[in-house]
């Protein structure tokens, strides 16, 4: 049905459903986040421990200086992921009204809401593929960055669209942590 054609109870469904949507991907992937943050810190306290066992003197100064940079921002870009996704399923309210006041409005956002929810409707209620979804919701973000009287819409755009981004910052310092591991290791038993 065209956009100018619906009437206010099919724009709030719409709307429900589409944050209904975006609360549940909200809600698995700062639990994603969260794991991956854990993981990927443990295995960057286990580096840098070696790696003050390893080093001795200015070297080891300058290990803890880098050893400490690298477990920030492997650590730091998940938890900042799980941070603002846990922030979009605290503002339902909010985010029900900023979709319905763009879907009344914009005949854009009303298209890739629709092809979104329907996506997930075959997809199926048991696991929507997070990283699938904040691609979609990536359009709508261009859309509601553009409106001015928009609350909660263009951060919760933002938390799911950055998500995938921020996921793969944490999980590219694995396959680094593991490496400096190993190599710490054979240097503190030699």
């Amino acid at each position: 049905m065209p956009w100018h054609t619906r009437d206010m109870a099919e724009i709030d469904e719409l709307a429900r459903r589409a944050v209904a949507l975006l609360q549940l991907l909200a809600q698995r992937g700062a639990q994603l986040a969260f794991v991956v943050a854990m993981f990927v810190g443990a295995a960057g306290l286990v580096t840098f421990l070696l790696g003050l066992a390893a080093f001795e003197g200015g070297a080891r100064s300058a290990w803890v200086a880098i050893g400490i940079a690298l477990v920030l921002v492997a650590v730091g870009a998940p938890l900042l992921a799980g941070w603002r996704l846990s922030a979009v399923r605290r503002d339902a309210t909010s985010l029900l009204t900023d979709v319905r006041t763009l879907l009344a409005r914009n005949a854009d956002a009303e298209r890739v809401v629709i092809e979104t929810v329907e996506q997930s409707d075959l997809v199926g209620a048991r696991s929507p593929a997070v990283v699938v979804h904040s691609r979609r919701f990536a359009n709508l973000r261009s859309i509601a960055g553009t409106a001015n009287d928009l609350r909660s819409l263009p951060s919760a755009m933002l938390a799911v669209t950055t998500f995938p981004a921020l996921l793969a910052v944490g999980l590219v310092f694995l396959p680094v942590f593991f490496i400096l591991g190993f190599v710490f290791l054979i240097a503190w038993i030699a």
